[in-house]
């Protein structure tokens, strides 16, 4: 073969493949969900409940809602999206985490319509989401949920005792509390219970947040084995953390552990800086509190802290708050003294423990100076520390006491008040 011979071969064979490739389809693109499919499929196992919602998540009836929906009753009058009918009682609550936990009075048996429990960790910011739900009565009007599709808009937030929830896009109003939202495989990723909302109007504005599946899965086991009861969040009771002003880095340092605590129990010492809990990384307090507000008292959580140049690893049993009050109380202000001035401090009480005493003037509260301008100012602060303060709380107290001498200058001590 010459060599014109062969670059015409291979002339030839490239202009075969190009026609080849130009000739052969292109590969179809990923169409859009089936939502219509989607709602058929996940439509019987919803829950009208009162005025709010449910879902059904096993064919024994185990069906999940909000705390808020259930209103304190403990059984219920409930119809599903397949137009069946039951009584519902409720097995236990989470009145915090706005999480209810009812098993439908099913024929002996008999199974219901029931969704899976999804995997909530699985999820990413942009995903696509379905609610159902009965907003402003709605379902009512045809015996049958509403639903509406979104997608996720960030996860792990807080938003008051909804901690690590799912924030959410998708059409939420009052109604869909309880609800599920669902993934477009169909499995329930979170419970719907609140949203944000603007100038007082009770309608969505964008943002809804859901319990998340996590979160769930955590507290059934405790839920279904409360008998009707509430199941208790649980916490690392006895620390105190740095003031973010003298942490730059925003991480999470301790500055104080009571004696005797869980904390203390645990071994946690002043200084330490919280890396992670439970594997999930903790930047800073408003994160840490996120993570540990997903757990019921009893659950055993791993913390990570660095302790000088090494990485130390604790286990924490968390505990449910117990409530204990300061023991003091203040003088009534006379005339133009707004000084808060203790006037007495119970026998065995944590202010006691502490060493105040009659007398002691109140300078600063965990740092923060008492300034007060009105008589009003003063009653709302001594009212504030007659409240009940969780076990293990440190608060920290600058003084300002007198000696006997009128002439001895006034010296400032800072005690704490270690609630325990």
């Amino acid at each position: 073969m010459t060599k014109a011979d062969a670059q015409v071969d291979a002339a030839f064979v490239l202009a075969v493949l190009l026609a080849v490739t130009m000739a052969a389809p292109a590969a179809a693109a990923p169409g859009p969900p089936d939502l219509v499919s989607l709602c058929v499929q996940v439509r019987p196992a919803f829950v009208f409940i009162g005025g709010g919602s449910g879902v059904v998540v096993r064919p024994d009836g185990l069906m999940l809602t909000n705390d808020h929906v259930i209103e304190g009753k403990r059984t219920h009058a409930v119809r599903l999206g397949d137009g069946s009918t039951f009584t519902a009682r409720l097995l236990g609550t989470d009145p915090v985490g706005d999480l209810a936990v009812l098993k439908l009075d099913l024929p002996e048996g008999a199974t219901a319509p029931c969704l899976q429990l999804g995997d909530s960790e699985t999820l990413a910011v942009g995903d696509d989401t379905l609610a159902v739900g009965n907003p402003f009565g709605l379902g009512v009007l045809d015996q049958s949920p509403t639903f509406t599709a979104g997608i996720v808009s960030a996860l792990h937030h807080s938003q008051g005792t909804y901690t690590e929830c799912i924030v959410t896009d998708t059409e939420l109003n009052p109604g869909n509390s309880g609800g599920p939202l669902i993934d477009m495989s169909g499995r329930v990723v979170g419970i719907n219970g609140q949203i944000s909302t603007r100038f007082g109007l009770r309608s969505n504005t964008g943002l809804g947040f859901a319990i998340s599946a996590r979160q769930i899965r955590l507290w059934l086991p405790r839920l279904e084995a409360a008998g009707g009861g509430e199941v208790k969040h649980g916490r690392i009771a006895g620390l105190r953390f740095r003031d973010a002003e003298d942490d730059l880095s925003e991480s999470v340092t301790i500055a104080d552990v009571a004696e005797g605590s869980t904390a203390a129990r645990a071994g946690f010492r002043a200084g330490d800086t919280i890396l992670s809990l439970d594997g999930a990384a903790v930047a800073n307090r408003l994160r840490l509190a996120g993570l540990v507000g997903i757990y019921p008292e009893g659950h055993e959580c791993e913390v990570a802290v660095r302790r000088g140049d090494a990485e130390e690893r604790l286990t924490v049993t968390l505990v449910a708050p117990k409530r204990c009050q300061i023991g003091m109380r203040f003088e009534r202000p006379g005339g133009d003294d707004l000084t808060p001035r203790v006037a007495a401090v119970e026998d065995g009480s944590p202010a006691a423990a502490a060493g105040l005493r009659p007398g002691d003037e109140i300078v600063s509260l965990d740092g923060k100076a008492l300034d007060f301008s009105s008589r009003e100012q003063v009653r709302t602060f001594e009212r504030s520390l007659r409240m009940s303060f969780n076990e293990g709380r440190i608060f920290v107290v600058t003084v300002r006491r007198h000696d006997e001498s009128a002439d001895a200058p006034a010296t400032t001590v800072d005690l704490r008040l270690v609630a325990k």
